[in-house]
């Protein structure tokens, strides 16, 4: 009696395997992406976040020295470590002259592209007592 003692694989397992493997690969890198960009938002989050936190800093700073809260002058405002301690990664500072004297822009670089330039227009209110920052 003569047994047929094959080791491997057929092609219909391989195949099967190749098709699971293609599907689980379509669920999961879609998702990869979305956590990218995720990851993105929540940087530009944390940083505006810590933008602010700096702003209300420094006008506290300027309430005890003189005696009247005031953020700090789009005009004369250079770089972040007019409010921050470290410069954020990715972030730069557009100094008012070129956004005009009234106004400063944060401009975020995600990547490599032009969509994935993000940038946010710093702008003092009346007499420096409130601020705005928008998404431009």
């Amino acid at each position: 009696m003569k047994t047929n003692n094959n080791k491997g694989f057929t092609l219909i397992e391989l195949i099967m395997v190749i098709v699971i493997l293609g599907i689980l690969a379509a669920v999961a890198v879609p998702k990869f992406f979305s956590l990218t960009s995720e990851a993105h938002a929540k940087n530009k989050q944390s940083v505006i976040g810590s933008i602010k936190s700096g702003l209300n800093i420094y006008a506290a700073k300027q309430l005890v020295d003189s005696g009247k809260r005031g953020f700090p002058d789009p005009d004369g405002m250079t770089n972040f470590s007019d409010i921050l301690d470290e410069e954020p990664e990715g972030w730069t500072v557009v100094a008012g002259a070129a956004t005009g004297n009234d106004s400063i822009l944060f401009v975020y670089q995600a990547g490599t592209g032009d969509a994935d330039i993000y940038t946010y227009k710093y702008t003092t209110v009346g007499d420096s007592t409130k601020y705005t920052i928008v998404d431009e």
